[in-house]
């Protein structure tokens, strides 16, 4: 399932109109539909704002297999399930990093800032 799909779900599951998901996100209430029409990925910024306001990880809406490191107690996960998990999680995105390292600084750094400040709210 692709973002806009898992973001859909979400929504409707959250009993919000895609209106006012659009308004809350302070996003173009017609990129929701074209969005999910394309199965397109929208950028960072829009992602982040989406998740923010459906609070709900990130990579939940990307559709990556969530797992809350904070607690592995809970999770049930040794230490050699969640390597796996990572590295499976990094091939995945292999891609999407290689192209991230392509970019020049003056953009790069934008987005490896906002990554980092996802991160360390997840960690939080």
């Amino acid at each position: 399932m692709g973002f806009w799909a898992n973001v859909e779900r979400e929504r409707e599951y959250q009993g919000l109109s895609r209106k006012e998901l659009a308004f809350k996100a302070n996003i173009a209430y017609q990129g929701i539909g074209l969005g999910l029409e394309r199965n397109s990925m929208p950028g960072a910024d829009t992602a982040v704002k989406i998740s923010k306001v459906l609070q709900v990880p990130i990579e939940y809406l990307i559709g990556e297999d969530f797992i809350d490191t904070r607690d592995a107690e809970t999770a049930k996960a040794t230490d050699d399930e969640l390597k796996i998990k990572n590295i499976e999680m990094y091939k995945r995105n292999q891609q999407v990093l290689e192209s991230l390292e392509k970019l020049p600084l003056a953009v790069k750094e934008p987005i490896v800032n906002m990554i980092v400040r996802i991160a360390d709210g997840l960690e939080a």
